[in-house]
C-alpha cells in the first residue's frame, strides 16, 4: 500500500486523487498534512463534505498563497464565517492513512510506521534477465 497520489487536481491545490482502501478505485482528497517521518497522509474526503463546508474549504485553497504551505497550517491560521477556527472546525473530518494502508482517524498515541526500504535487496528484472551484480 503507498500514500501516494495517483492524481492531482489541476487548479486546486491540497486536492488529489487516492487510492484510500488499496482497490484500484481513486477517491478525491484534501491532503490535510504529510507526515515526513512516517509517511501518514492526514486528509479529508471531499464526498464526505456538505455543500457549506466544500464553499468554505474551495475559499481556503483559492487564497493566493494557499500552495506555498501545508493546508494544516493554512487552517490553523483562518478563521471561518461563523467565528470558529477551521482547523478545529474540519479536524473532525479528518482521517490517517498510513504507509500501510490503514485509515485511521486521528488520535495522540497512534501513528503509522514507515515502510523501510531494504537497499540491498535484489530486484527482479523480467524472466530469464540475470541480476544485473552478475
Amino acid at each position: 500500500m503507498s500514500t501516494q497520489a495517483v492524481g492531482y487536481h489541476p487548479k486546486l491545490p491540497h486536492v488529489q486523487w487516492v487510492d484510500l482502501e488499496d482497490n484500484g478505485v481513486a477517491v478525491e482528497v484534501i491532503v490535510v498534512k504529510r507526515d515526513k517521518n512516517t509517511g501518514d497522509l492526514y486528509h479529508i474526503r471531499t464526498d464526505e463534505l456538505d455543500d457549506i463546508d466544500k464553499n468554505r474549504m474551495i475559499r481556503i485553497l483559492q487564497r493566493r498563497d494557499s500552495g506555498r504551505y501545508e493546508l494544516w497550517d493554512l487552517l490553523a491560521n483562518t478563521t471561518l464565517g461563523n467565528g470558529m477556527n477551521a482547523l478545529e472546525f474540519f479536524h473532525q473530518l479528518v482521517k490517517v492513512l498510513t504507509p500501510s494502508g490503514q485509515l485511521l482517524v486521528p488520535s495522540a498515541g497512534r501513528t503509522g510506521i514507515a515502510l523501510k526500504v531494504d537497499p540491498h535487496a535484489q530486484q527482479k528484472r523480467g524472466p530469464g534477465r540475470p541480476p544485473k551484480d552478475a
